[in-house]
């Protein structure tokens, strides 16, 4: 069982950074955007199967204040994915061109990075919901004593540096803007590089995983 949720969680990373990867059009390219994408929605596929019995447990048992939050996200997340994979499809320049389905209509473009983004931060909550038991494993392995005074001082630290990066991040790179589909116009060196973008958003993942985490665990500490 442990294993199994390990995998799971692996899967949500490697989802996580796939999706980061594919939404970097300007460095990667329409090809591997569209490839990416379609890779990224096999793994969401085969990640609903792995987790299928989320479904039948749904609305079953103790509705806590917790698992209702964690149920409202997940099903805003599979909102969310399957309407930026859909618009993907719609707007295929490449992969799924020969369907015939291609729209150029400039609100099916909109709603994809809408939905592209809100999947993006989506995922790091649904991320950061699972991250005790990823932060478990990860200790397990590295044999790490968390009552250490060490690791509790170094781990916040660490996290406040994501979190304040991660807001900075969210700013400089119009989030919010983007979530409301809002078309963003820059001028010539004003995106950052490719590894500029990449800290970023890596960062932006951080801050909300992090929030995430620490929200649940005040949550759990007060029994709700």
């Amino acid at each position: 069982m442990g294993d199994e949720i390990l995998i799971r969680n692996i899967l949500n990373l490697a989802m996580t950074v796939l999706l980061l990867l594919i939404m970097n059009y300007r460095f990667m390219g329409n090809a591997f955007h569209e490839i990416g994408g379609a890779v990224l929605a096999f793994l969401f596929i085969f990640h609903n199967v792995l987790n299928r019995r989320w479904y039948v447990v749904l609305f079953k048992g103790r509705q806590s204040i917790r698992r209702v939050l964690m149920t409202f996200v997940n099903l805003l997340l599979v909102a969310a994915m399957v309407v930026a994979l859909s618009t993907g499809v719609l707007i295929s320049a490449t992969v799924f061109a020969p369907l015939g389905l291609r729209s150029s209509d400039l609100f099916v473009h909109d709603l994809h990075q809408g939905a592209a983004y809100a999947s993006f931060v989506l995922v790091a909550i649904h991320l950061g919901m699972y991250w005790e038991m990823l932060i478990v494993k990860f200790k397990n392995w590295l044999h790490i004593d968390d009552s250490s005074l060490g690791w509790g001082i170094t781990s916040r630290i660490v996290s406040i540096v994501v979190i304040a990066y991660g807001f900075y991040a969210s700013f400089t790179n119009n989030i919010g803007e983007k979530l409301l589909m809002q078309r963003i116009f820059v001028g010539w060196g004003e995106e950052p590089s490719l590894w500029g973008f990449l800290l970023d958003h890596f960062a932006i993942v951080g801050c909300y995983v992090s929030i995430t985490y620490y929200l649940l665990y005040l949550l759990r500490r007060r029994n709700v």
